[in-house]
C-alpha cells in the first residue's frame, strides 16, 4: 500500500520534477547524486535524462527500497543508475565531481541536518548544483470547506515529525544553511499542489491521511474517533463539487557551489 502511495506521489509530482530539472539544466553526460532515493522512481527519471554517458548514484537507507530501485534499473536497462544502501547521518557521501545533488522530503525528517549538508561542497564539481524540494509551510495542508478533522490531523502529523526530531518546515532554514556553506542561492520557488475530489492530488492526500493516520494512532497522537471524523469529511468532500484539497507548500531551493 505504501509503495502504491509513493507511485501515485511520483506520478503527481512528475511534471513538477521535470520542470525543476529543466531549470537546473540537467543534461546528458552529467553525474547526479539522489539523496534519500526511496524506491527509485526519481532516480530512473534522472538516469534517463543523463543517459548512458552520465551517472546517477541513488542513496537510500531502506533495503526494500534499494532492492526495488535496483530492479527498476535492471528492467529499464539503465546501466548508468546505481542504487546503493546508505545512511545519510552516518555514511560519508562520495567525494567527486558530481554536477547535481537532488534531495526531496529528506532533510525534514532528520534530527540534525549538518551531516547531510556539510559534505555537499566536497562531492560537487565547482559550479555544481544542489536542488532541494522540502516543505516550507506545512500548515497549508487542508481540505476545504469540510476539513476540521483534517486540520487536526495536520497538526498531529507535524507533532509526530517534531517528536521524532524532524522539522516539517525545514525550508525556512535551508537557504541560509546552504549560504553559510559557500553556496550561492540561485532560485527559491514555492511549489503548491491542490485538486478537487477525484483528482490526483486529492487521491494522494486522502491516501496519506488513511495510511499515516494509522501511524498517528499507534503514536497516541490521533484517536479512532478522529480518524472516523476525517473519513466523514473526506466522504462529504466527494459529494461537493466545490470542495478541494491543498497540500503543504514545498519550497524549491536551487544553489550552486561557488
Amino acid at each position: 500500500m505504501e509503495l502504491d502511495r509513493l507511485r501515485l506521489q511520483h506520478d503527481l509530482w512528475g511534471p513538477i520534477l521535470q520542470a525543476a530539472l529543466a531549470r537546473a539544466a540537467l543534461s546528458p553526460g552529467e553525474r547526479v547524486i539522489d539523496l534519500g532515493a526511496g524506491p527509485g522512481f526519481v532516480a530512473v527519471d534522472l538516469a534517463r535524462i543523463v543517459g548512458p554517458t552520465g551517472q546517477v548514484l541513488a542513496l537510500e537507507q531502506n533495503p526494500t527500497y534499494v532492492s526495488h530501485g535496483q530492479q527498476l534499473a535492471q528492467d529499464a536497462g539503465l546501466v548508468q543508475l546505481e542504487m546503493r544502501g546508505h545512511d545519510l547521518l552516518r555514511d560519508p557521501l562520495p567525494a567527486g565531481a558530481f554536477d547535481l545533488v537532488w534531495c526531496r522530503w529528506v532533510a525534514m525528517f532528520l534530527p540534525e541536518v549538518e551531516p547531510l549538508l556539510d559534505p555537499l561542497p566536497r562531492c560537487l564539481a565547482r559550479g555544481g548544483q544542489v536542488l532541494f524540494h522540502e516543505y516550507v509551510h506545512w500548515d497549508t495542508f487542508g481540505l476545504h470547506p469540510h476539513g476540521h478533522a483534517i486540520a487536526r490531523f495536520s497538526r498531529a502529523v507535524q507533532r509526530s515529525f517534531r517528536q521524532a526530531g524532524g522539522d516539517p518546515d525545514i525550508s525556512r532554514r535551508l537557504p541560509s544553511l546552504l549560504a553559510a556553506r559557500g553556496f550561492v542561492i540561485e532560485d527559491l520557488r514555492p511549489l503548491p499542489v491542490l485538486g478537487r475530489a477525484g483528482e490526483r492530488p486529492a487521491r494522494w492526500l486522502e491516501m496519506f491521511v488513511t495510511l499515516y493516520g494509522s501511524k498517528l494512532q499507534a503514536l497516541g497522537l490521533w484517536s479512532p474517533e478522529e480518524a472516523e471524523a476525517a473519513r466523514r469529511e473526506m466522504a462529504a468532500s466527494r459529494a461537493d463539487p466545490g470542495s478541494f484539497w491543498v497540500g503543504p507548500i514545498i519550497l524549491e531551493v536551487r544553489a550552486r557551489r561557488s
